[in-house]
C-alpha cells in the first residue's frame, strides 16, 4: 500500500498538470478530509500506509478538483472572519474582501451602542446573505446585537441557518426569504449587502470553478453589474420617504473594483441627502459603497 507521502506526491503531480492552484496545499487538504485528520497529522504520519478505502475516497475528491469544482465545495467549508462556515453549491463562496463589510458594520454598531440613539428591534439588516457570513460574523463580535438577514434563495437561507446554529447565534439572527427589501417595512441602523455585481460579459470570462459551479443568481449583476445595487438604493430611498422616523444611519454595499464612479453617481442621484463614499479593501481596491444618513456631503 502506498504511504501518505507517496500518495501526496502523486496527487501534487496530477493537480499541477491540471493547472490547479497551490497543488501541494490542495492535495494535503483533500487527503486530510479523506482521513478525517488535520494537515499537521499528515506531516507527522507521512510514512504510514493508506488502505484501499481511503485511497478511493481521496481519488474521488481529487477528481472533483481536477474537474474544476471549487475546493471549498469539495471540502464543504470555508473560513470567513475567523469562522468556519459550511458552504456548498447552494451559496456563493465567501471571499476575504467581503470581511470589510463586517468590519464597517461592527464599527458602526459599536458607535451606536455608545450613543444609545436607537431602540430598533434589529441592529443590522444583511441583504442577500447567502451563507450568512456577514451577520454571523457580526453577531459573534457584537453579542448584544439582534440581526435580520434576507435572501431570495430558500436554499441559501437553509445553509445560513445551519451556519448560525453551528456558531451559536441562531437565536439572534432572523432569516427571511425576500427579494432585497420586499416585505421589510422598517430599516435598522445598519444595512450591509454583498449583492451580485458581476456583469453579464464578465461572467462568460470567469474561471470554470466559478462560472460552472457557483450559483449564477449570486453572481449576475445585470449588464453593468449594478442593477441590484440600484434597486436596493431605490428601495432604501422609498422607505426613507414613507417612514416618518427611521433609525437608519449607514449602508455598506460591496461593489466591483471598477464600479466606484458609477456606484457613487447612482448613490448620489438616488440618495442626494446622504453622504456617499468608496471604501478600499486591504488590497487597495475600491470595494464598498458606504452611505451615511446622519450627515450630508456639506458636513465634511
Amino acid at each position: 500500500m502506498p504511504t501518505i507521502q507517496e500518495t501526496l506526491r502523486a496527487a501534487v503531480a496530477r493537480l499541477g498538470a491540471a493547472h490547479v492552484d497551490a497543488p501541494a496545499t490542495t492535495a494535503r487538504l483533500l487527503l486530510a478530509k479523506a482521513l478525517g485528520r488535520s494537515k499537521e497529522w499528515l506531516i507527522a504520519h507521512s510514512a504510514e500506509p493508506l488502505d484501499a478505502a481511503i485511497q478511493r475516497d481521496f481519488q474521488d475528491l481529487l477528481e472533483r478538483v481536477i474537474a474544476h469544482e471549487p475546493l471549498a465545495y469539495v471540502l464543504g467549508h470555508r473560513e470567513f472572519y475567523g469562522l468556519d462556515l459550511i458552504v456548498d453549491r447552494r451559496v456563493l463562496i465567501p471571499r476575504p474582501e467581503t470581511e470589510l463589510l463586517a468590519d464597517l458594520a461592527l464599527h458602526e454598531l459599536k458607535s451606536e451602542a455608545l450613543k444609545r440613539e436607537t431602540a430598533a428591534q434589529f441592529s443590522l439588516l444583511d441583504v442577500g446573505t447567502g451563507s450568512g457570513a456577514i451577520p454571523i460574523a457580526v453577531a459573534k463580535h457584537a453579542p448584544n446585537a439582534k440581526l435580520l438577514a434576507t435572501d431570495v434563495s430558500a436554499d441559501a437561507l437553509a445553509v445560513a441557518r445551519l451556519n448560525a446554529g453551528r456558531h451559536g447565534v441562531a437565536d439572534r439572527i432572523a432569516f427571511v426569504q425576500a427579494d432585497l427589501l420586499d416585505g421589510i417595512a422598517t430599516l435598522p441602523p445598519v444595512i450591509t449587502a454583498n449583492l451580485p455585481y458581476v456583469t453579464r460579459a464578465e461572467i462568460e470570462g470567469l474561471p470554470p470553478e466559478i462560472q460552472a459551479h457557483e450559483p449564477r443568481v449570486a453572481l449576475d449583476g445585470g449588464e453593468d453589474g449594478l442593477v441590484l445595487v440600484r434597486r436596493l438604493l431605490q428601495q432604501i430611498a422609498d422607505r426613507l420617504k414613507t417612514c416618518q422616523a427611521t433609525s437608519l444611519r449607514a449602508a455598506y454595499l460591496e461593489i466591483g473594483a471598477a464600479q466606484d464612479a458609477a456606484a457613487l453617481t447612482d448613490a448620489r442621484r438616488i440618495l442626494p441627502n446622504a453622504h456617499s463614499e468608496i471604501k478600499r479593501d486591504l488590497a487597495g481596491l475600491d470595494r464598498v459603497l458606504a452611505i451615511h444618513f446622519s450627515r450630508t456631503v456639506n458636513d465634511d
